[in-house]
């Protein structure tokens, strides 16, 4: 498969992208955290103007790019492959995050523990299959579990913190019907392994409130509100 350079402006980095892949997701892939929403064309966060090089677009939204705005050069990278070397000049960014990305990692866990922690909210702990495993992540990252027997993955927050990094903890929210959720009402036992895939886009979240919920050992824990989920910092 053909490789092509991208060189973003005004911040000087530069990743390499198959033609088989989305600019976006070839950043993910090399831990570049380039601002993003949706992922498939119905916003405009990830929109980038076309310095130089030849692209093809996947179906988009005209709302997220009006056709005037394509003419002018602009892109959406959540659905611009590369056909030769690229240059683009960001719109939205900020050059701290874009560089705290983590590069994508695909991991064997195993389920460790279901947990009830109210009538519909389930505490998931899963352990690393290959013993002495860890796996480097960011306080409020998200990781993508894959359902069984399925292609589809779900995402959600990790509520353990970075320097527990040994397993992984969520707290899901049961949907009746939820592809995945669902499963946690014994659907999934213990002992089962899952596929997770992290890194990438849900490296660096912005999570607006935060709270103090609970004091051990003498350390203050804090807790970042995400939707349903608590997720430690």
């Amino acid at each position: 498969m053909p490789t092509h350079k991208v060189r973003f402006q005004p911040v000087g980095i530069e990743i390499e992208v198959n033609e088989d892949e989305t600019v976006l997701n070839a950043a993910f892939r090399q831990g570049v955290s380039l601002t993003h929403g949706c992922r498939e064309g119905q916003c405009s966060a990830c929109k980038s103007f076309l310095l130089d090089g030849d692209i093809e677009m996947e179906k988009y939204s005209t709302f997220a790019l009006p056709e005037y705005e394509s003419e002018e050069g602009y892109v959406l990278l959540c659905r611009s492959h590369a056909y030769s070397d690229l240059e683009v000049e960001l719109i939205n960014y900020d050059e701290d995050i874009l560089r705290l990305g983590i590069p994508i990692v695909t991991l064997q866990t195993i389920v460790e523990e279901i947990e009830p922690l109210t009538h519909d909210i389930k505490r998931l702990v899963l352990k690393f299959a290959e013993p002495g495993q860890r796996m480097l992540f960011t306080a409020g990252q998200y990781a993508d579990i894959r359902i069984p027997g399925s292609e589809e993955h779900r995402a959600y927050s990790m509520a353990n913190t970075p320097s527990t990094n040994d397993h992984l903890e969520f707290m899901i929210k049961v949907f009746p019907g939820g592809r995945f959720s669902s499963l946690l009402e014994g659907g999934i036992s213990v002992g089962q392994e899952l596929e997770v895939k992290a890194g990438g886009e849900g490296a660096v979240r912005r999570l607006h409130a935060a709270r103090k919920v609970e004091q051990r050992d003498c350390l203050h824990r804090w807790w970042l509100w995400n939707g349903t989920a608590l997720v430690a910092a």
